[in-house]
């Protein structure tokens, strides 16, 4: 059986309580459950229409989402699934045909949860991406779902200093 999200964030809030050592504690289990090659946190900027990577985990040298990037929100995959579409998806070039991220970066299987704040703001989104297929159980899903929400439950204003979201 899966681990719970809070078991997960407690294992990494063990090593240290910050937004960094937390994340990416959580983004590695993350990789480690689903096998995609790369699980990373975003953060939205709507105002320039970006999507900037604060922290990232990569399992694979042929794909992997670095970290300290930005990418065009209008054209990321994340804002298809923010305004509606499916949370996962093996197949996402079909799925989201309006996104050149998915396209260009060859994306097949993609999934994304958005992450809001204690106080309710939209900040970003905790996703995960390969190239290749890979199905993932519906238990896996559903703690992804849950880990964003704690993690977005651990933002603080300080730590969004560079956050210009709506």
């Amino acid at each position: 059986m899966a681990p719970t999200a809070r078991q997960l964030l407690e294992e990494a809030a063990a090593r240290g309580s910050d937004l960094e050592t937390v994340a990416r504690g959580v983004l590695a289990m993350l990789a480690e459950l689903t096998g995609l090659s790369s699980t990373y946190l975003a953060e939205t900027r709507l105002t320039v229409d970006e999507q900037y990577i604060v922290f990232s985990c990569n399992r694979s040298d042929l794909f992997h989402i670095p970290e300290d990037v930005t990418l065009p929100w209008s054209e990321g995959v994340c804002r298809f699934v923010v305004e509606g579409g499916p949370n996962y998806t093996s197949d996402a070039q079909k799925q989201f045909p309006k996104s050149s991220v998915a396209r260009l970066l060859e994306i097949r299987t993609f999934i994304s949860y958005p992450v809001f704040t204690a106080e309710g703001r939209f900040f970003g989104t905790l996703c995960g991406a390969s190239k290749e297929q890979v199905e993932i159980q519906q238990e896996i899903l559903e703690l992804m779902r849950e880990c964003a929400l704690l993690i977005g439950q651990r933002l603080k204003p300080d730590s969004m200093a560079g956050s210009e979201s709506a």
